[in-house]
């Protein structure tokens, strides 16, 4: 099969939420990055307790969400996957060292995993090369009449084969008429069969001089029969993956699933699946009673009109934009956390997540009996290890992923989640009118947070509530999101994403 690099489908439903996702910089006072690294340092640290006693997950890293928005739980709508979940679910994930959490690197998975296999191929040790050269030049006459008879037949081998050598040549032909074979036709059944052309029902006219050529060339070469085999069935593993990544089938054959977004766009997609049902997740994220939960708390001090210098209780701290946590309302109402009175300048924001549980999502495995399926990261391990005195999978295209571990090419095992998170800012301040001013107008409001719109950037899906504490000179404001899930859209419902456990291919 020619090696070739796919790109990104287009489809009708956005892969990526659009401008108002960056973080890079948030109204004033320039980047977030250092409250962000904060934040998810701060996360971590009180996250662990709850997720190891309830998930049972022991080395949990932090999300950052940005690129993606909320993660759409609502995966399975009458026995067809949400489209919005495979799309926040297919990406890869990379490591981000300063801030110690994981963010997605804008590259489709299905994509950027097929482009890494293209880049591989089967290389044999140095002594079994050695052997199957010596075998192809014992036989240079009939290996070159299959070859001219080939280029006749079919033109040059393309150079994405990488067939150099008179013995990848034999190789890649050799290849090529298995795959007019019925599907699990191996070599060895070829090679001793009395009637080869009944083994092969998808002959392409013209093609009986091709197999008669390599009838001869099998049988004057059987001293290297294993070794022909073992490169046979390794590059046709390789262009089964690529196979069943792309193109899809008209319908969705195993392997394959049908996802459906919202607008009614319906797809054929690569195999992906999760392991909780969907009324185990809402029962976890919306618990009649109990339920797990943690909260992470931030000391924030305004320093000039664009700038807030924030703290958390571990000890973590740093300084950026003022707009690194914001509300929205009607009219086009917007606040920053100090906007509602010019005499506030410090502030304790806690974040409650409560309903926190799991999700996880499967990617098909390659069968190697029925040649389905497309996941399978020991092909990339062994590439990454490659010793040329064992031979193995090799990298021919170099590639600028890290698959170790922490590195650049990971995917979500586990993923946790909640519902999106309570927060309650305690003002040190007595100017309560000014608050009331604001908070009387409504009581419902859009929340950003570290430049993310949550919940889609509903402007009314958290509820405010102001209160006072006269004798400790503190005003709080609470604001929460609903008590359930039932005011969104089957296919909206999304949660907050707290961090997940990672699979990286190599490690």
């Amino acid at each position: 099969m020619e090696t070739q690099t796919l790109q990104p489908r287009q489809t009708n439903v956005a892969t990526r939420p659009g401008a108002m996702y960056a973080i890079q910089s948030v109204g004033a006072g320039g980047p977030i990055v250092p409250i962000q690294n904060t934040f998810f340092q701060e996360l971590n640290k009180q996250a662990q307790d709850t997720v190891v006693k309830n998930l049972g997950i022991n080395d949990m890293v932090p999300v950052d969400e940005g690129a993606l928005g909320d993660f759409p739980w609502f995966w399975n709508n009458l026995g067809v996957f949400n489209l919005n979940t495979y799309q926040w679910l297919n990406n890869v994930f990379s490591y981000n060292q300063a801030g110690g959490y994981v963010q997605a690197a804008s590259s489709e998975l299905t994509t950027a995993y097929f482009n890494v296999v293209s880049g591989i191929t089967y290389q044999l040790s140095a002594e079994d090369q050695a052997s199957l050269n010596n075998a192809v030049n014992q036989n240079a006459a009939v290996a070159n009449t299959l070859y001219n008879d080939w280029i006749s037949f079919a033109g040059p081998i393309p150079a994405s084969a990488n067939a150099t050598t008179m013995a990848a040549k034999m190789g890649y032909i050799t290849s090529q008429v298995i795959l007019w074979g019925a599907t699990g036709l191996t070599l060895g059944a070829l090679r001793s069969s009395q009637d080869p052309i009944s083994l092969l029902p998808n002959m392409p006219l013209g093609s009986e001089t091709v197999v008669n050529d390599l009838m001869t060339y099998l049988a004057n070469t059987s001293a290297v029969a294993g070794i022909q085999s073992s490169v046979l069935s390794r590059n046709n593993q390789l262009a089964n993956l690529r196979k069943n990544l792309q193109p899809a089938p008209a319908t969705a054959t195993q392997g394959w699933i049908q996802a459906a977004g919202a607008n009614g766009t319906v797809l054929i997609e690569p195999g992906m699946n999760i392991a909780e049902p969907i009324g185990a997740i809402q029962n976890a994220l919306y618990p009649t009673s109990g339920g797990a939960s943690f909260s992470v708390t931030m000391n924030v001090s305004k320093v000039d009109q664009n700038t807030v210098h924030v703290t958390a209780d571990g000890g973590f701290g740093g300084s950026g934009s003022i707009g690194w946590f914001g509300i929205s309302g009607s009219a086009s109402a917007s606040y920053n956390m100090f906007s509602f009175s010019q005499q506030t300048e410090n502030c304790t924001v806690t974040m409650t997540f409560n309903g926190v549980t799991k999700v996880t999502p499967t990617m098909a495995p390659y069968d190697i009996s029925s040649s389905t399926g497309w996941w399978l990261p020991s092909v990339i391990k062994q590439a990454v290890n490659f010793d040329p005195k064992v031979g193995g999978y090799q990298f021919t295209i170099p590639t600028s992923y890290d698959f170790g571990t922490d590195g650049t090419f990971g995917i979500i095992s586990s993923l946790i989640i909640s519902q999106l998170p309570t927060f309650e800012m305690t003002y040190t301040s007595t100017d309560y009118s000014s608050f009331q001013e604001v908070f009387q107008e409504q009581s419902s409001w859009g929340v950003s947070f570290l430049g993310i719109p949550l919940a889609g950037g509903s402007q009314s899906y958290y509820k405010s509530t102001l209160s006072q504490n006269s004798t400790a000179g503190t005003i709080t404001v609470t604001m929460s999101p609903p008590a359930n899930s039932t005011p969104v859209p089957t296919l909206g419902q999304v949660a907050f994403v707290v961090g997940a456990e990672m699979q990286w291919p190599s490690a």
